[in-house]
């Protein structure tokens, strides 16, 4: 389907997307810990609470309009008093695991072409990996993420760039689970009750190439409108002058596939798995966690309810405090150290009361263990349920010393597992996307590029240590059990054949290893880790 002409009646977003948005919307209020976007989506706010019935008497009512509040972050807060609520940012920390999990070592993309290659090193900068980190850290939160292959001349006029689009601003089609069209929508300005959006569609065309359709619409805040023409707003203009068949703000890509790529987070998705388009959705790592970390910002407000609570406090006489006259109450003065001891009492016939009478100190008993076993648990169910270890979030930090990488994995396997499911769907996913890269650069800024061979691997997940690699390597040698270029290979897995070699060849120079004579018998070949002076046996 093209661009819509018009539609001034049907709710915008469509019911299709409009019945997921609301689930999108209450993880991003985890992700984001931002207390006010956590009560809108529950449903939280404010309420009066005066002591009258009718509303000139201020009165208000404690009861949800939609029901009876299930949700402590969602409770409205009365009004005129502070807002204790404590939100755990513990989704924040989820889904930024996830994306240090997946890049926090950049990917290894390589093709058989040299030039080609070459050119790919250029395109797969730092600025492409920290996206991919975006799109990683964005689609845990809300369960997928979209890749766009972009190009503008006024930004970057050297090649195609990648950028990010949201989950929860997208209209995805699919067909047997492959994404084959989606619309991505903006709202690009207000005026008044008129709302004026950007819809940008990705579609294939007749032979399978990709075609960009750009188109502004003036409508409220409840539905698209009309269609009007680009140049209406200074937000769209430069697109209006992309008529590649014929219609304003349409580009070509002259290349095969669509210039945008779908990475579901997790699948299947179990909520949404009856919906026709939910199922074809990634799942969240926030997902079916949210009760667990409601009751952790409960847990969170009353420990520090309890702590507010458990303040000392100085309760004194009023004989001790200093008449500033009449109106000007009476002042203490609690910097004072010394005090003479009057004999008065408060009322005749009493008996005199001593200093510690006038001045006495409370302090109500606050024990945090209870509330710390508590978050503890909720915690661990957490991060049990969303695929991760404790101690990727440094729960065996205490424990200190140098860890093995199979100590290491051993402790992780369970992030690491997450890690694996993760990358069987980015992998075919930036084998897509880096070719259409190529591609654009190859048709839009001439580059001679050639992708028939294109493969993508990410880094291992566990990494031995430098020392302990060392220590290692240093036992390889000592035993005679692995030749230079196997000590090399494994003390820079990152290195390809080439540098090993080179690296190989200044260790010779450097160390005075020779090379074995092709003209001598393997008998009398020298060992070329032999140190110099060492004698063959």
């Amino acid at each position: 389907m093209a661009l819509p002409v018009s539609d001034s009646v049907n709710p915008w977003p469509p019911k299709n997307v409009a019945n997921l948005l609301p689930s999108m919307q209450r993880w991003g209020a985890w992700w984001s810990n931002d207390l006010s976007m956590l009560q809108a989506a529950y449903g939280g706010g404010k309420l009066n609470d005066g002591l009258g019935f009718f509303a000139s008497d201020q009165g208000g009512v404690k009861v949800h309009s939609l029901g009876p509040i299930r949700w402590f972050i969602g409770t409205p807060s009365t009004a005129g008093q502070p807002n204790t609520k404590l939100p755990v940012p513990i989704a924040a920390n989820i889904c930024q695991a996830s994306s240090d999990l997946l890049f926090s070592d950049p990917i290894t993309a390589a093709v058989s072409d040299t030039t080609t290659q070459e050119r790919l090193e250029e395109l797969l900068d730092d600025a492409f990996h920290t996206r991919m980190a975006e799109a990683a850290e964005m689609g845990a939160a809300l369960g997928g993420s979209y890749l766009r292959v972009t190009w503008d001349d006024t930004v970057n006029p050297d090649g195609p760039f990648t950028t990010v689009k949201d989950a929860d601003e997208a209209i995805p089609e699919f067909k047997f689970g492959k994404l084959t069209a989606v619309t991505f929508w903006a709202v690009v300005a207000r005026n008044g009750k008129r709302v004026y959006r950007h819809l940008e569609r990705h579609e294939l065309g007749p032979l399978g190439v990709g075609v960009i359709l750009h188109g502004l619409y003036e409508g409220d805040e409840g539905t698209l409108g009309s269609r009007i023409s680009l140049t209406a707003r200074p937000e769209t203009k430069p697109l209006a002058i992309h008529e590649d068949l014929d219609l304003e703000g349409t580009i070509d890509t002259r290349s095969p596939g669509l210039a945008v790529q779908y990475i579901p987070n997790q699948i299947p998705n179990r909520m949404w798995r009856h919906d026709p388009l939910g199922k074809n959705l990634g799942r969240s790592d926030l997902d079916g966690v949210e009760h667990l970390m409601d009751q952790l910002s409960e847990t969170m407000s009353d420990w520090m309810r309890a702590r507010r609570a458990a303040r000392a406090r100085v309760l004194y006489s009023k004989e001790l405090a200093k008449n500033m006259g009449p109106g000007q109450a009476a002042v203490l003065n609690v910097d004072q150290e010394t005090y003479v001891e009057t004999g008065m009492s408060g009322s005749s016939g009493e008996k005199p009361m001593s200093m510690a009478d006038r001045v006495q100190v409370l302090q109500p008993d606050f024990d945090p263990a209870g509330y710390k076993a508590t978050a503890d648990e909720l915690i661990e169910q957490i991060l049990q349920m969303a695929g991760y270890s404790q101690s990727t979030f440094g729960a065996d930090d205490a424990e200190g010393g140098d860890r093995t990488a199979t100590e290491i994995e051993a402790r992780e396997r369970r992030s690491l597992m997450t890690r694996a499911r993760k990358i069987r769907n980015w992998q075919p996913a930036l084998l897509e996307h880096i070719t259409k890269l190529l591609e654009v650069d190859r048709v839009f800024f001439g580059r001679p590029n050639v992708v028939t061979d294109l493969t993508v691997e990410f880094s291992d997940g566990v990494q031995e240590s430098q020392l302990r690699l060392a220590q290692t390597v240093q036992a390889l040698y000592a035993s005679e059990s692995a030749s230079v270029e196997e000590r090399v290979a494994m003390l820079h897995p990152d290195w390809d054949e080439k540098q090993i070699s080179d690296e190989v060849e200044r260790i010779r120079e450097e160390f005075g290893h020779t090379a074995a004579d092709p003209q001598m018998s393997p008998y009398e070949e020298p060992d070329g880790d032999e140190q110099p002076g060492q004698q063959q046996h």
